[in-house]
Protein backbone atom coordinates (compact mmCIF):
# COMPACT_ATOMS: atom_id res chain seq x y z
CA UNK A 1 0.00 0.00 0.00
CA UNK A 2 1.24 3.52 -1.01
CA UNK A 3 1.30 7.05 1.04
CA UNK A 4 -0.15 9.08 1.02
CA UNK A 5 -1.73 7.84 -2.59
CA UNK A 6 -1.82 11.11 -4.82
CA UNK A 7 1.61 11.48 -4.05
CA UNK A 8 3.27 8.47 -2.85
CA UNK A 9 6.12 8.89 -0.56
CA UNK A 10 6.46 5.24 1.25
CA UNK A 11 5.20 1.60 1.36
CA UNK A 12 3.16 0.47 4.08
CA UNK A 13 4.38 -2.95 4.11
CA UNK A 14 2.12 -5.72 5.48
CA UNK A 15 -0.70 -3.00 5.51
CA UNK A 16 -4.07 -4.38 4.08
CA UNK A 17 -6.53 -1.21 4.49
CA UNK A 18 -6.20 1.90 7.20
CA UNK A 19 -9.48 2.97 9.16
CA UNK A 20 -9.33 7.24 9.17
CA UNK A 21 -9.43 9.24 12.65
CA UNK A 22 -9.33 12.74 12.30
CA UNK A 23 -7.31 13.15 14.76
CA UNK A 24 -4.94 10.60 15.11
CA UNK A 25 -4.57 10.02 11.04
CA UNK A 26 -4.45 6.14 9.51
CA UNK A 27 -5.01 3.09 11.78
CA UNK A 28 -2.50 0.91 10.00
CA UNK A 29 -4.45 -2.46 9.85
CA UNK A 30 -2.95 -5.83 9.00
CA UNK A 31 -6.04 -7.96 8.29
CA UNK A 32 -9.62 -6.01 6.86
CA UNK A 33 -12.08 -4.74 9.71
CA UNK A 34 -14.59 -7.00 8.01
CA UNK A 35 -12.55 -9.89 8.87
CA UNK A 36 -11.23 -8.78 12.63
CA UNK A 37 -15.02 -8.58 13.56
CA UNK A 38 -15.69 -12.09 13.13
CA UNK A 39 -12.84 -13.21 15.27
CA UNK A 40 -13.07 -13.83 19.13
CA UNK A 41 -12.69 -10.75 21.50
CA UNK A 42 -8.60 -11.27 21.95
CA UNK A 43 -8.37 -11.42 18.35
CA UNK A 44 -10.31 -8.38 17.35
CA UNK A 45 -8.31 -6.07 19.88
CA UNK A 46 -4.77 -7.84 19.24
CA UNK A 47 -5.05 -7.86 15.17
CA UNK A 48 -5.53 -3.86 15.22
CA UNK A 49 -1.90 -3.69 16.11
CA UNK A 50 0.96 -3.15 13.60
CA UNK A 51 2.98 -6.62 14.28
CA UNK A 52 5.35 -6.98 11.38
CA UNK A 53 4.25 -4.12 9.68
CA UNK A 54 6.97 -1.38 7.97
CA UNK A 55 7.20 1.99 6.57
CA UNK A 56 9.54 1.63 3.80
CA UNK A 57 11.29 4.22 1.42
CA UNK A 58 14.09 5.07 -0.01
CA UNK A 59 15.86 8.47 1.32
CA UNK A 60 16.16 11.27 -1.92
CA UNK A 61 17.52 13.94 0.98
CA UNK A 62 19.21 13.83 4.23
CA UNK A 63 16.15 13.72 7.00
CA UNK A 64 12.75 12.64 6.99
CA UNK A 65 9.83 13.22 9.46
CA UNK A 66 7.58 10.52 10.28
CA UNK A 67 4.46 11.49 12.51
CA UNK A 68 2.72 8.34 14.68
CA UNK A 69 0.22 8.28 16.98
CA UNK A 70 0.58 4.77 19.67
CA UNK A 71 -2.19 4.05 21.11
CA UNK A 72 -1.84 0.59 24.01
CA UNK A 73 -4.79 -1.30 23.68
CA UNK A 74 -5.20 -1.20 27.46
CA UNK A 75 -4.64 2.11 29.16
CA UNK A 76 -1.53 1.70 31.06
CA UNK A 77 1.43 4.39 30.95
CA UNK A 78 3.56 2.65 29.18
CA UNK A 79 6.25 2.70 26.30
CA UNK A 80 6.68 0.78 23.31
CA UNK A 81 9.37 1.16 20.27
CA UNK A 82 10.32 0.86 16.51
CA UNK A 83 12.89 -0.17 14.98
CA UNK A 84 14.97 1.32 11.84
CA UNK A 85 16.64 -1.15 9.48
CA UNK A 86 18.62 0.21 6.72
CA UNK A 87 20.17 -2.54 4.07
CA UNK A 88 18.56 -5.19 6.20
CA UNK A 89 21.02 -4.74 9.24
CA UNK A 90 19.00 -2.43 12.46
CA UNK A 91 20.39 1.15 12.31
CA UNK A 92 18.55 3.13 15.24
CA UNK A 93 15.92 2.32 17.70
CA UNK A 94 12.90 5.07 18.38
CA UNK A 95 10.86 4.88 21.74
CA UNK A 96 7.12 5.69 21.34
CA UNK A 97 5.08 7.14 24.35
CA UNK A 98 1.28 6.85 23.97
CA UNK A 99 -0.37 9.70 21.76
CA UNK A 100 1.87 11.90 19.08
CA UNK A 101 5.04 10.93 18.54
CA UNK A 102 7.59 12.59 15.61
CA UNK A 103 10.42 10.62 14.79
CA UNK A 104 12.99 12.00 13.00
CA UNK A 105 15.56 9.69 10.58
CA UNK A 106 18.42 11.41 9.43
CA UNK A 107 19.97 9.48 6.26
CA UNK A 108 22.68 6.84 7.27
CA UNK A 109 25.80 7.24 5.78
CA UNK A 110 26.88 3.78 4.53
CA UNK A 111 30.52 2.58 5.25
CA UNK A 112 32.25 1.27 2.23
CA UNK A 113 32.94 -2.14 4.10
CA UNK A 114 29.09 -2.78 4.21
CA UNK A 115 29.64 -4.04 0.34
CA UNK A 116 31.70 -6.92 2.00
CA UNK A 117 28.58 -8.10 4.19
CA UNK A 118 25.31 -6.67 2.28
CA UNK A 119 25.01 -8.81 -0.65
CA UNK A 120 24.32 -11.85 0.73
CA UNK A 121 21.07 -9.64 2.44
CA UNK A 122 17.86 -10.01 0.98
CA UNK A 123 17.17 -6.06 0.64
CA UNK A 124 18.50 -3.05 -1.31
CA UNK A 125 21.28 -1.19 0.93
CA UNK A 126 19.59 1.73 0.51
CA UNK A 127 16.60 0.63 1.32
CA UNK A 128 15.13 2.23 4.83
CA UNK A 129 12.55 -0.43 6.97
CA UNK A 130 10.45 1.27 9.82
CA UNK A 131 9.56 -1.81 11.89
CA UNK A 132 6.76 -0.58 14.10
CA UNK A 133 5.92 -1.45 17.12
CA UNK A 134 3.96 -5.18 18.04
CA UNK A 135 1.80 -3.78 20.52
CA UNK A 136 -0.86 -1.24 20.28
CA UNK A 137 -2.24 0.64 17.10
CA UNK A 138 -0.21 2.72 15.17
CA UNK A 139 -1.73 5.38 13.36
CA UNK A 140 0.55 6.83 10.36
CA UNK A 141 -0.27 11.17 10.49
CA UNK A 142 2.30 12.41 7.83
CA UNK A 143 5.29 11.91 6.45
CA UNK A 144 7.77 14.89 5.42
CA UNK A 145 10.87 15.34 3.94
CA UNK A 146 12.34 13.81 0.67
CA UNK A 147 11.90 10.06 0.58
CA UNK A 148 10.39 7.96 -2.18
CA UNK A 149 8.56 4.65 -2.29
CA UNK A 150 11.09 1.82 -2.69
CA UNK A 151 9.60 0.83 -6.52
CA UNK A 152 12.99 -0.48 -8.18
CA UNK A 153 14.52 -1.34 -4.67
CA UNK A 154 15.54 -5.06 -4.04
CA UNK A 155 13.09 -6.56 -1.96
CA UNK A 156 12.92 -10.67 -1.32
CA UNK A 157 11.12 -12.32 -4.10
CA UNK A 158 9.78 -14.68 -1.83
CA UNK A 159 7.30 -14.21 1.89
CA UNK A 160 7.08 -15.87 5.10
CA UNK A 161 3.91 -16.13 6.56
CA UNK A 162 3.09 -16.55 11.03
CA UNK A 163 0.02 -17.22 13.14
CA UNK A 164 -0.03 -17.84 16.57
CA UNK A 165 -0.36 -16.98 19.79
CA UNK A 166 1.37 -13.25 21.59
CA UNK A 167 4.36 -15.54 21.36
CA UNK A 168 4.25 -15.53 17.78
CA UNK A 169 2.82 -11.73 18.07
CA UNK A 170 6.15 -10.64 19.53
CA UNK A 171 5.09 -10.62 23.39
CA UNK A 172 8.40 -10.43 25.80
CA UNK A 173 10.72 -9.78 22.81
CA UNK A 174 12.83 -6.26 23.61
CA UNK A 175 12.11 -4.81 20.25
CA UNK A 176 9.97 -5.11 16.86
CA UNK A 177 13.14 -6.97 15.69
CA UNK A 178 13.55 -9.49 17.58
CA UNK A 179 10.51 -11.54 17.49
CA UNK A 180 11.26 -15.42 16.28
CA UNK A 181 8.80 -14.31 13.10
CA UNK A 182 11.18 -11.43 12.52
CA UNK A 183 14.40 -13.50 12.95
CA UNK A 184 13.37 -16.44 11.07
CA UNK A 185 12.23 -14.58 8.60
CA UNK A 186 16.00 -12.49 8.04
CA UNK A 187 17.33 -16.29 8.22
CA UNK A 188 15.27 -17.65 5.38
CA UNK A 189 15.78 -14.37 2.98
CA UNK A 190 11.93 -13.78 3.10
CA UNK A 191 9.27 -10.69 3.42
CA UNK A 192 7.50 -11.38 6.79
CA UNK A 193 3.69 -11.15 7.45
CA UNK A 194 2.72 -11.59 10.99
CA UNK A 195 -0.79 -12.67 11.93
CA UNK A 196 0.18 -13.39 15.34
CA UNK A 197 -2.68 -12.86 18.10
CA UNK A 198 -1.46 -12.39 21.75
CA UNK A 199 -4.72 -14.28 23.49
CA UNK A 200 -6.53 -14.72 20.20
CA UNK A 201 -4.85 -17.71 18.34
CA UNK A 202 -8.03 -19.69 18.83
CA UNK A 203 -8.48 -21.78 15.33
CA UNK A 204 -11.01 -19.93 13.62
CA UNK A 205 -11.58 -21.00 10.05
CA UNK A 206 -12.53 -18.09 8.31
CA UNK A 207 -8.36 -16.89 9.31
CA UNK A 208 -7.39 -19.92 8.15
CA UNK A 209 -9.06 -19.53 4.65
CA UNK A 210 -8.26 -16.19 4.88
CA UNK A 211 -4.45 -17.06 5.36
CA UNK A 212 -4.69 -19.13 2.41
CA UNK A 213 -6.31 -16.93 -0.15
CA UNK A 214 -2.96 -14.30 0.87
CA UNK A 215 -1.14 -14.30 -2.31
CA UNK A 216 2.99 -13.78 -2.32
CA UNK A 217 4.11 -16.30 0.61
CA UNK A 218 5.90 -19.79 0.02
CA UNK A 219 6.28 -20.91 3.47
CA UNK A 220 3.72 -20.85 6.68
CA UNK A 221 4.34 -21.34 10.35
CA UNK A 222 1.16 -22.10 12.71
CA UNK A 223 1.57 -22.38 16.56
CA UNK A 224 -1.25 -23.74 18.03
CA UNK A 225 -2.56 -24.48 21.60
CA UNK A 226 -1.34 -21.97 24.27
CA UNK A 227 -4.42 -20.09 24.04
CA UNK A 228 -7.24 -22.55 24.34
CA UNK A 229 -4.88 -25.44 26.70
CA UNK A 230 -6.68 -23.60 29.93
CA UNK A 231 -9.92 -23.29 28.44
CA UNK A 232 -10.94 -25.98 25.87
CA UNK A 233 -11.18 -29.93 26.37
CA UNK A 234 -9.08 -32.04 24.36
CA UNK A 235 -12.07 -33.20 22.62
CA UNK A 236 -12.83 -29.31 21.73
CA UNK A 237 -9.31 -28.92 20.93
CA UNK A 238 -9.30 -31.71 18.56
CA UNK A 239 -12.26 -30.82 16.58
CA UNK A 240 -10.62 -27.19 15.78
CA UNK A 241 -7.70 -28.51 14.68
CA UNK A 242 -8.87 -31.08 12.33
CA UNK A 243 -11.22 -27.71 10.78
CA UNK A 244 -8.80 -25.46 10.56
CA UNK A 245 -6.04 -27.71 9.40
CA UNK A 246 -8.48 -28.95 6.41
CA UNK A 247 -8.87 -25.37 5.97
CA UNK A 248 -5.26 -24.71 5.37
CA UNK A 249 -4.87 -27.92 3.52
CA UNK A 250 -7.35 -26.78 1.09
CA UNK A 251 -6.08 -23.58 -0.21
CA UNK A 252 -2.26 -24.65 0.42
CA UNK A 253 -1.71 -25.42 -3.00
CA UNK A 254 1.97 -26.14 -3.48
CA UNK A 255 3.70 -24.25 -0.88
CA UNK A 256 4.75 -25.76 2.74
CA UNK A 257 3.30 -25.11 6.09
CA UNK A 258 4.66 -26.41 9.28
CA UNK A 259 2.66 -26.67 12.25
CA UNK A 260 4.00 -25.91 15.99
CA UNK A 261 2.67 -27.44 18.73
CA UNK A 262 2.90 -25.44 22.04
CA UNK A 263 6.25 -24.83 23.16
CA UNK A 264 7.56 -25.61 26.99
CA UNK A 265 5.59 -23.93 29.68
CA UNK A 266 4.02 -23.97 32.76
CA UNK A 267 2.13 -26.84 32.64
CA UNK A 268 5.45 -29.00 31.47
CA UNK A 269 6.88 -27.58 34.80
CA UNK A 270 3.77 -28.70 37.00
CA UNK A 271 3.72 -32.09 35.34
CA UNK A 272 0.41 -31.66 34.17
CA UNK A 273 -0.64 -34.40 31.66
CA UNK A 274 -3.01 -32.28 29.29
CA UNK A 275 0.20 -30.30 27.66
CA UNK A 276 1.33 -33.23 25.59
CA UNK A 277 -1.92 -34.55 25.01
CA UNK A 278 -2.79 -31.18 23.25
CA UNK A 279 0.61 -32.06 21.45
CA UNK A 280 -0.53 -35.04 20.47
CA UNK A 281 -4.00 -33.76 19.01
CA UNK A 282 -1.79 -30.90 17.12
CA UNK A 283 0.84 -33.88 15.55
CA UNK A 284 -1.61 -36.53 15.16
CA UNK A 285 -4.19 -34.09 12.87
CA UNK A 286 -1.01 -33.16 10.90
CA UNK A 287 -0.16 -37.09 10.18
CA UNK A 288 -4.25 -37.66 9.67
CA UNK A 289 -3.43 -35.21 7.09
CA UNK A 290 -0.93 -36.68 5.36
CA UNK A 291 -0.69 -34.04 2.78
CA UNK A 292 3.43 -33.35 1.43
CA UNK A 293 3.31 -29.35 2.27
CA UNK A 294 2.29 -30.12 5.92
CA UNK A 295 4.50 -30.77 8.14
CA UNK A 296 4.66 -31.10 11.71
CA UNK A 297 7.20 -29.66 14.54
CA UNK A 298 7.40 -30.44 18.49
CA UNK A 299 7.40 -27.04 20.08
CA UNK A 300 9.25 -28.57 22.84
CA UNK A 301 12.34 -29.33 20.65
CA UNK A 302 12.25 -25.64 19.81
CA UNK A 303 12.32 -23.67 23.08
CA UNK A 304 14.47 -24.90 25.99
CA UNK A 305 13.03 -23.97 29.66
CA UNK A 306 15.78 -21.87 30.80
CA UNK A 307 14.82 -19.74 27.74
CA UNK A 308 11.64 -18.75 28.92
CA UNK A 309 10.27 -15.94 31.39
CA UNK A 310 8.91 -15.90 34.50
CA UNK A 311 5.40 -16.56 33.81
CA UNK A 312 6.87 -19.91 32.23
CA UNK A 313 4.64 -19.11 29.08
CA UNK A 314 6.60 -16.24 26.69
CA UNK A 315 10.04 -16.98 25.63
CA UNK A 316 12.66 -14.06 26.77
CA UNK A 317 14.55 -12.29 23.89
CA UNK A 318 17.05 -15.60 24.06
CA UNK A 319 14.23 -17.72 23.58
CA UNK A 320 13.35 -15.76 20.71
CA UNK A 321 16.63 -16.30 19.25
CA UNK A 322 16.45 -19.93 20.16
CA UNK A 323 13.05 -20.62 18.03
CA UNK A 324 14.29 -18.96 15.04
CA UNK A 325 17.35 -20.61 14.99
CA UNK A 326 15.97 -24.03 15.28
CA UNK A 327 12.61 -23.64 13.25
CA UNK A 328 15.03 -22.45 10.48
CA UNK A 329 17.15 -25.40 10.91
CA UNK A 330 13.61 -27.45 10.56
CA UNK A 331 12.45 -25.66 7.84
CA UNK A 332 14.99 -25.85 5.74
CA UNK A 333 15.56 -29.84 5.80
CA UNK A 334 12.20 -29.96 3.81
CA UNK A 335 12.86 -26.85 1.40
Amino acid sequence: MLYPPNEPKVVLHHVTEVVEDETKGLRLCRIPEKLRLTLNEFAQRNAQSAAGSEIRFRMTGERVEIGLWWKPHLETPITTMASLVVGGLQAEIFYLHVGYNRIVINKVELRPELNMILPQYAYDRELYRLVLPYQGKVYLASVEGEVEPPYSMKIPNKGYLAYGSSITHGASAWSPTGTYAFRLAQLLGSDLRNFGLAGGAKLEPQMADYLMELEGWEIATVELGINVVYDWTAEEFREAVDIFLARLAAGLGDRKLFVIDMFWFAMDASGDPKADQFREIVQQAVCKRNHPGIIGIPGRDLLDPDNQTVDLVHPSQAGMEQIAQRLYAAITTHL
